[in-house]
């Protein structure tokens, strides 16, 4: 029971110890007169997000006229059992205000990381009438022919309980040079014609940062998280450590992008400024990092620099990147499930494809209880004015072509790569591990 009253709702699913297993069963069980629960139940298909994890999870459906008024909501125990392996059991309480109402019926939701393999899946639900429903399904996790060559985390057969903020483990970096490391993450709305920071738009940012910090053999790493909209800082570790994640998503999360301070707008040019600053701080670092990676969506602005704006390349060979993520101009759509799966997660069926990963409502519920803190730095002061950012160009800059950061990064010999799914990310990390650095190409040539 103490349990039942901890375990935070909706996705927190937790992992039921050995100990606590056969109290947390007992709940389970048929009572005398509690009668069956009605239910029908949707899987949710394994896909690969940009931490290069595959998730899977689940959707039970029960009728609005079973529970209106008499639950004050549900819990969900789940057993994986992975093929010739031992089962996983993952608790979770959704309250009733959690749940999503679709048509007639009541959506419960649940997520869960696994490794490639195959297993079978029986979850049992139960409301607060100890009235019981059970379903049972088969899982199958396969890298599709596009990510084959993308190096997963998790090994096979391995189950994990769903988190929204993926914290890197450094067990998983890659076997190259190490490298002094500085992540610069542009956090910006994916769509230059909107300003507020989507939950989908977190999830895939945090999510490489994540893959970032796994997978490149950072002897020291620099995070700095900025908004190059507002011109300001919003995160700095000089020795960043994996159990900071938390404090970065808290920073992107804490952006108000619907008001821009006034001196922002009084500066047309100031994120040109800001931009060669920040490059500045980098270059001129106690410990200047050998290796600096722009991470972001592509930037509302153009890619008009003044030549004296920024310092000159040196002879020293930091190298720059820009991992630049695009929205795919043909997304796989795969059917929504009512209640966890929106769209872009998976082909249907149980084999897991290279489909666009994107954050399901259950995750961004997860992602939106994140606790905001005003004291991470950098705030702004001054007279807030309820407006966008205005662009330095006429136009924002298209998919594809060269953008601010983009502009900056060639001028230092630096390679900009896009991404659009994990697969692209896991080829982006492989670039940057490489000792040589390829000459810049023009965007339009590449179009």
């Amino acid at each position: 029971m103490v349990l039942l009253l901890l375990t935070p709702p909706a996705l927190a699913q937790a992992l039921v110890s050995a100990g606590e297993l056969p109290r947390v069963q007992g709940l389970f069980e048929s009572r005398p007169g509690a009668g069956p629960l009605p239910c029908e139940v949707t899987p949710l298909p394994p896909s690969l997000n940009f931490a290069l994890r595959y998730r899977a999870g689940y959707t039970f459906h029960v009728p609005q006229s079973q529970s209106q008024g008499s639950t004050r909501g549900w819990s969900v125990l789940t057993a994986i059992t992975p093929e010739g392996g031992a089962a996983t059991y993952l608790f979770a309480r959704t309250p009733l205000s959690s749940a999503t109402r679709v048509d007639a019926s009541f959506d419960v939701g649940g997520l869960y990381f696994l490794g490639t393999g195959r297993y079978s899946v029986e979850a049992a639900i139960r409301d607060d009438r100890n009235r019981v429903c059970r379903k049972q399904w088969q899982i199958v996790v396969g890298s599709s022919r596009a990510d084959r060559a993308v190096p997963l985390v998790l090994p096979p057969q391995t189950v994990r309980p769903f988190t929204p903020i993926v914290s890197p483990d450094a067990q998983h970096q890659d076997h190259a040079a190490p490298m002094r490391l500085s992540i610069l993450l542009n956090a910006a709305a994916f769509s230059t014609v909107r300003t507020n920071i989507r939950p989908y738009d977190r999830a895939v940012l945090l999510g490489a940062l994540t893959a970032l910090l796994e997978h490149l053999p950072a002897e020291s790493v620099r995070l700095v998280v900025f908004s190059l909209e507002q011109q300001r800082e919003v995160y700095r570790s000089e020795h960043f450590a994996p159990a900071g994640m938390n404090q970065a998503a808290d920073a992107i999360r804490s952006l108000q992008q619907a008001t821009v301070d006034v001196r922002v707008l009084q500066k047309p040019l100031g994120h040109i400024d800001f931009l060669a600053g920040l490059i500045g701080r980098e270059r001129g670092a106690p410990n200047p990092a050998d290796t600096i990676v722009f991470l972001g969506p592509t930037s509302r602005y153009g890619n008009k620099i003044p030549e004296s704006a920024l310092p000159a390349p040196s002879e020293a060979g930091t190298r720059f990147f820009y991992v630049r993520y695009e929205s795919p101009r043909h997304p796989y759509r795969a059917p929504g499930i009512p209640g966890i799966l929106s769209a872009d997660t998976g082909p249907s069926g149980g084999t897991a494809g290279s489909a666009t990963p994107d954050i399901t409502p259950a995750e961004s519920a997860a992602a939106s209880r994140l606790p905001s803190s005003a004291g991470n730095g950098g705030s702004s002061s001054g007279r807030g004015h309820p407006s966008s950012p205005p662009p330095a160009s006429p136009l924002p800059p298209l998919e594809g072509q060269t953008d601010i950061i983009s502009a900056a990064v060639a001028r230092f010999k630096g390679k900009t790569l896009t991404i659009q799914r994990p697969a692209d990310l896991a080829k982006a990390i492989r670039k940057i591990e490489q000792k040589t650095v390829e000459p810049p190409m023009n965007a339009d040539k590449r179009r």
